[in-house]
């Protein structure tokens, strides 16, 4: 569950369907941003137009992953990158964990089974 600003939203990262919906968006939202940074990034700066854009590729990841229109109830500004950065984070991290809990279960069922 990766819950938001008091929305929640079912994100199960070892259900095949998410699993790809979070991988393909995820690879697309990066090589947008990169691309979007090597054009219009000076020095290691970005103005007003750039965390603009930047919000846009964000909310269309998290559109992507959890449907259209989800970035528009989860995110209190349209073009708020920390909290969209925050939010990234947040999901990259419960997938993570979700990774950990099962490798750790699959251990757990090994040794049940008495495999080593």
């Amino acid at each position: 569950m990766f819950i938001w600003n008091g929305e929640k939203l079912a994100f199960n990262f070892l259900d095949a369907d998410m699993m790809k919906k979070f991988n393909d968006a995820s690879k697309e939202m990066w090589k947008e941003l990169g691309e979007y940074e090597e054009k219009n990034v000076k020095d290691g700066m970005m103005g007003p137009e750039g965390v603009a854009n930047e919000s846009e590729i964000m909310s269309r990841f998290f559109d992507a992953v959890f449907g259209e229109g989800s970035a528009d109830k989860i995110f209190t500004a349209k073009h708020d990158l920390t909290e969209r950065t925050k939010a990234v984070k947040k999901l990259y991290s419960i997938r993570d964990s979700q990774l950990a809990d099962h490798e750790k279960r699959v251990n757990e069922l090994s040794k049940l089974l008495g495999a080593e």
